[in-house]
């Protein structure tokens, strides 16, 4: 409980009536004075017990009509009051602590105002969240005065509801490899690895040196000879993210580039390894280098670090420590060369991919995805799985850096951006689209045939839709049309 201005006030006028009082010898001024501090005493014993009621009577609640949004959009939030009281209660109000990231629009202030009489009453208004992250609505604070203006009290409600601020959605993507849709869902796995408890596989005829541990005796009984049941190897598998945010990543119509699709495709593998609790690392890699990485662990920390880089990265360069570190260990790696991407033949570009498998180590210029890769080994290191999120714009280096991830890793899976798919304006001339996306189509093939490596295309439905209908079929039905 505090005093306010008026409980001064009324003091200062009780000792001026007792010093008057003495002073004129007028004892009514001090009987006055008397009965003026009874009956304050009296009231601050009533409020007192009144606001002590009113906390247990009072039922404050605070939702927002959804716990899960895009930054730039709304969210409406709702702020109800009522007092379960038989008659009158002390006067109140209650004060809403809108957090810093949401946004308000002029208008009726997120406060509630409860006479004496007044049971219930509520405020709803809309929130626009401007920055990714998950956050808490703080609790509402509850001020209590009595009618005279003379006592008033504040306590602070239990937090609010939670909501989870993400980057905006690319709406429909296209998951597929040559124009048709991936049908398994992005980011699903069976969950094998190198180690972890055993699964029964199959069964199959005992053959010498098989361990008599695994003899299945029901079977053997059954068919009247000694089998066995194999087993392979069950267990989380490591899952690493290579998330390429260069300069041509920002291609494509803004808020649906290529970056923005890589990145949704990127967020489904996070929320799938945080499912099934597989390990998580993460590598990201601009035109300087290595911007940031995650050593993969199976930590909600690590989930949610790796989901804010996500919604994080953008194509602006990043000019970090990590990025002049990594920088200057790959600077110590410098070796022979082998030709760069202008001067390599498709037969040299193949063999270099199976070189970078076979363990050779050189520091390629212009080319950052790999060197990025090559300076990164901790993260991407016996990786049971790595995914490399990029666009073609340099094929060359593409494949270099896919050979040196299946060099580290057991099973390496590549979305590609086609530029093709992001470049409005040859929509224009379907048929030279149409012939970009065969070029790039069959690069896409070329790396799907590297032993424990899938490759597929990201981008928009439309726009796969609309290259694909420049394909000689369809221009010959559209000419007869």
């Amino acid at each position: 409980m505090r005093v306010t201005r008026r409980f001064w006030l009324t003091l200062t006028a009780i000792g001026s009536l007792v010093v008057g009082g003495g002073l004129l010898d007028a004892p009514l001024l001090v009987v006055g004075a008397v009965g003026l501090a009874g009956w304050l005493l009296a009231m601050q014993l009533a409020f007192v017990r009144g606001a002590s009621r009113l906390e247990d009577e009072l039922t404050v609640s605070q939702s927002l009509d959804r716990s899960r949004i895009r930054t730039g959009a709304e969210a409406k939030y709702t702020l109800d009051a009522s007092v379960d009281a038989a008659g009158d209660h002390l006067p109140l109000s209650i004060e809403a602590r809108i957090p810093l990231t949401a946004q308000m629009e002029a208008g009726p202030s997120p406060d509630i105002t409860l006479g004496m009489s007044m049971q219930s009453s509520s405020v709803t208004l809309p929130l626009t969240w401007e920055t990714v992250g998950t956050y808490t609505v703080p609790g509402a604070t509850v001020t209590v005065s009595d009618g005279t203006g003379l006592f008033a009290q504040s306590f602070t409600t239990a937090p609010g509801p939670e909501i989870a601020v993400e980057s905006p959605s690319v709406g429909p993507i296209h998951v597929g490899q040559s124009g048709k849709q991936l049908l398994r869902g992005v980011g699903e796995h069976d969950a094998r690895g190198r180690t972890g408890g055993l699964s029964a596989e199959e069964i199959r005829k005992y053959v010498p040196g098989d361990a008599l541990k695994y003899v299945d005796w029901k079977a053997t009984a059954r068919l009247d000879e000694a089998h066995v049941r194999n087993y392979e190897a069950e267990s989380n598998r490591s899952v690493v993210l290579v998330l390429d945010h260069r300069q041509t990543l920002g291609d494509g119509v803004p808020g649906e580039t290529k970056l923005e699709h890589l990145k949704a495709v990127a967020a489904a593998f996070r929320q799938r390894a945080e499912t099934t609790r597989d390990p998580l690392g993460y590598v990201t890699i601009d035109d300087a280098g290595v911007t940031e990485t995650g050593i993969p662990a199976a930590r909600t920390e690590a989930y949610r670090s790796c989901q804010h880089r996500i919604n994080d990265i953008d194509t602006e360069a990043e000019t970090t420590a990590t990025a002049t570190a990594i920088a200057a260990s790959t600077g110590r790696m410098a070796g022979t060369v082998s030709p760069t991407a202008d001067t390599q033949s498709p037969m040299e570009a193949t063999l270099l991919a199976y070189r970078d498998a076979a363990g050779s180590k050189r520091r390629l210029p212009n080319q950052p995805l790999y060197n990025g890769l090559q300076a990164a080994p901790h993260e991407i290191r016996n990786a049971d799985l790595l995914v490399i999120c990029t666009d073609d714009s340099n094929p060359s280096e593409l494949r270099n850096t896919v050979g040196l991830a299946r060099r580290n890793a057991t099973e390496v899976v590549v979305f590609i951006a086609p530029s093709v798919a992001f470049d409005t304006d040859l929509l224009t001339d379907l048929d030279t689209a149409y012939e970009r996306y065969r070029a790039f189509d069959q690069f896409r093939r070329e790396l799907n045939e590297i032993d424990s490596v899938t490759a597929y295309e990201v981008g928009s439905p439309d726009q796969i839709s609309a290259i694909l209908s420049g394909s000689p079929a369809n221009t010959e039905q559209r000419k007869y049309a």
